[in-house]
Formats: C-alpha cells, sequence, structure tokens
C-alpha cells in the first residue's frame, strides 16, 4: 500500500512538471507559417491544461478531505481582478471589440489556470512526501524547454535563429518565439536555480537548470534580460554572504563585461541604437503626445493603441503595441485603468514584503526583476497576451493559497 501511494505521489509530480512546461509552450508559435493552426493549437492546448489541472486539483481534494484550502492576502488579486473587469467593460468603447475580447479572454484564461495551479502545487507538497515546491517545477520546466532550442538550433538554425541588423547578427527564438521573451524565460531559469541552491545542498540538477538557461539567455543576445541576469546574480552572490564567491563574481565580472558589451550590448558597435532603446524612445514620446492625450480617462479600449490597429508614430516605427506595458495600461485603458494597475502593484508589494515564508518571499522578488524589466521593453503584465502576465499572476498568486488541517488548522504555506 505505501509504495503505491508513494508512486501516485511522483506521478502527480510529473503531471505538474509537464503541465507547467507545456504552458510555457502553449505561448510559442509552433506553427510559423501558419496563423490559423497557431491559433487553434494554442487555445486547445490552453484549454486542455486548465481543465486537467483543475481535475487532478478536484480529485486530490476529494481524496483527502481532512486537509483545506483557505485564502488569504487576496487584495493583490481583487485589484487585478477589477484590472481585468474593466478590460471587459471597455468593450462598449474599444476601436476593436472583437480583438480585446480576444485578448480579454486569453488573459483571463491565464489567471484560471495560475488560480489551479498554485492551488494543486501547494495542496500537493502539504499532503506528499515527495516535495516539488514551484522553483524545481518551473526551473526544470525552462531546463527541458532551453534544451529543445539548443538541440532545434543544431537541427535548424534557420528556423531557431532570427537575423537581425541585416542578417549580421543571429538571435534564438526565431520566429517561434521573441528573443526578448526567451530571453526572460532564460533569467527565471536562473532564479530558480539559484533559489534551489540556498533551500537544499547543491545538485547537479541545479547546476544544469542554470548552466542550460545561461547559454539561451546570451544565444538570444537580448540586452534587457541580461541586464536582469546580472542583477539576479548580484542580489544572490550578495545574500550569500560568501566572501570568496563574492569577489570570484567581480573577478569574473571584469572580464565578461567587455565581452558581453561588445556582442550584445552594442551590436555591430551602434551605440545610438542602444541609447534610442533600438528606437522606442522616439516612439513612446509619440505615443504620449499624439496617441494617449486623444483618449487620456478611458484609453482606446483593452489591448488599443490608436483608434487603427496600428499607431503610426511620426518619428519612429508603425506598431501595434507599445513595447512598454506601463504606457499600454495608458493607452487602453486610460489613466483610470493606469491608477488600478499602480495601486495593484503596490499592493502585490506589500503582500511579498510581509510575508513570513521565505522561500516565497526572496523567490517573488527575484522573479519580479526579469519580469518588470522585460515589461518595460516588450508585452510586459500587463500587455497583450504573453507567458509574462502568466508568471506575474503566479507570483500574486504565491501568498494568497494556504492549506491546513481540519482537526488541527495548523497553516501551511508549501
Amino acid at each position: 500500500m505505501l509504495e503505491k501511494e508513494i508512486y501516485r505521489s511522483r506521478s502527480v509530480a510529473f503531471a505538474l512538471l509537464l503541465l507547467l512546461g507545456l504552458r510555457i509552450m502553449s505561448y510559442f508559435t509552433l506553427f510559423p507559417d501558419s496563423v490559423t493552426m497557431t491559433q487553434l493549437v494554442k487555445t486547445v492546448l490552453r484549454m486542455a491544461l486548465t481543465g486537467v489541472t483543475f481535475m487532478i486539483l478536484f480529485s486530490l481534494k476529494n481524496r483527502f478531505k481532512q486537509y483545506k484550502i483557505q485564502f488569504q492576502n487576496l487584495t493583490p488579486v481583487f485589484l487585478y481582478t477589477a484590472y481585468l473587469l474593466l478590460g471587459l467593460i471597455s468593450v462598449f468603447w474599444s476601436s476593436s471589440v472583437r480583438y480585446s475580447l480576444l485578448q480579454f479572454s486569453m488573459i483571463f484564461e491565464a489567471l484560471v489556470f495560475a488560480w489551479f495551479y498554485i492551488q494543486l502545487v501547494v495542496f500537493y507538497n502539504h499532503i506528499s512526501d515527495n516535495h516539488r515546491p514551484f522553483s524545481w517545477l518551473f526551473g526544470h520546466a525552462t531546463m527541458w524547454i532551453g534544451l529543445a532550442f539548443l538541440l532545434g538550433l543544431l537541427l535548424d538554425p534557420d528556423t531557431f535563429y532570427r537575423q537581425t541588423h541585416g542578417g549580421e547578427v543571429s538571435r534564438l527564438g526565431g520566429y517561434i518565439i521573441n528573443p526578448n521573451e526567451l530571453g526572460m524565460l532564460a533569467v527565471l531559469g536562473t532564479v530558480m536555480a539559484y533559489t534551489e541552491m540556498s533551500r537544499t545542498p547543491i545538485k547537479f540538477s541545479q547546476i544544469a537548470v542554470l548552466l542550460i538557461s545561461v547559454i539561451v539567455l546570451l544565444l538570444t543576445q537580448s540586452r534587457s534580460s541580461l541586464g536582469a541576469f546580472l542583477i539576479v546574480t548580484a542580489i544572490c552572490v550578495l545574500m550569500s554572504k560568501s566572501r570568496f564567491l563574492i569577489l570570484g563574481s567581480i573577478v569574473g565580472a571584469i572580464f565578461a563585461l567587455p565581452v558581453l558589451v561588445q556582442t550584445i550590448i552594442l551590436k555591430q558597435g551602434d551605440m545610438e541604437e542602444v541609447m534610442s532603446m533600438t528606437g522606442r524612445l522616439p516612439f513612446w514620446q509619440d505615443l504620449i503626445a499624439d496617441g494617449f492625450v486623444k483618449e487620456p480617462i478611458w484609453g482606446y479600449g483593452f489591448m488599443r493603441i490608436s483608434y487603427e490597429d496600428k499607431f503610426d508614430s511620426i518619428h519612429s516605427y508603425a506598431a501595434g503595441m507599445t513595447h512598454n506595458t506601463f504606457i499600454q495600461v495608458l493607452l487602453n485603458l486610460g489613466l483610470v485603468g493606469g491608477f488600478i494597475c499602480m495601486f495593484q502593484m503596490i499592493a502585490t508589494a506589500i503582500i511579498i514584503a510581509k510575508s513570513e515564508n521565505n522561500y516565497y518571499k526572496v523567490m517573488a522578488w527575484l522573479m519580479l526583476i526579469p519580469v518588470i524589466i522585460n515589461s518595460t521593453t516588450e508585452f510586459g503584465i500587463f500587455g497583450e497576451s504573453n507567458y509574462g502576465i502568466q508568471f506575474y499572476q503566479f507570483i500574486i498568486l504565491f501568498f494568497a493559497v494556504h492549506v491546513f488541517k481540519k482537526e488541527t488548522k495548523k497553516y501551511s504555506l508549501a
């Protein structure tokens, strides 16, 4: 009977890893040549994963009825829901009702998945002797995804590389995923490796997660993700309080930074491109000066930044998204949406700061670094549907789910 219980426990652990890995993959463009097929696969896969997650959670809760899930610290969740509700209401003035509804449905479905998945992880770790915390699951999921990209690069470089700067620069990700988004995922992989190393004795699997994540990050040549990685690494090194590690990191940085600056930050030695953030700064200036002022209170509708499908910048390029999640909120939901999102982020920061669970506290702060940095230059946490939104939803739910045994009411945040 005991062996049977352990086998079931490990089966659920494998399911948790598979669910998370497939969920991340559901944001990839798996069929670059067919938009219809890509959308169909994404929709079916995401709904299936949410359904399976719910069924596993429902089954475990029915089987272990002596344990109960209780929700606390829900202010960030309520404010996030208020943001989505405003997005739904905005269809009454949206410049494209169909697009606003599509984006709302995808982001809301992601929140439902996160709601069930975090519950499942916490509940499973409370009842099982086969402990698999979120950092272990996420780290291994990113490791296998990173390996898939590296293998794909060897077998089919034309698909897995994206050529930029006139074909002079090759970036891992291709048109399967934006290289900057893949870079953010790689940095999150390093966060999970660091978190696991601080939680348990260093293992080979943790080193593998870290090594593969760094290789993928460097191959994406993402400036923003590289900056996030350096910040995360510096924080983790300082937290270790090891003089040897701090000294080694400083020496390593002295030798590595000149190479990184030359090869990644200054692509082809173009300083002007860096200073303008690849044309984003003039684009943002035009968005505020010409776009925001026309609809300052309520915006153009959920995930809309103009009356047309694209905002045609006078001093930069034309685009359908802002490449900055905070400007995106101001354009699509105006000042009303901007204030809701600002208060939501403040509430999230307060909940994290006040948490007594050091594991989730440190991991959440470290996760926010690459997620927020990515949000300043890409889709971001309040932008069009992307897995950065999914990761932010995980963060705000870390501190909301608690499990206790009904007889003792002893709380546990796994």
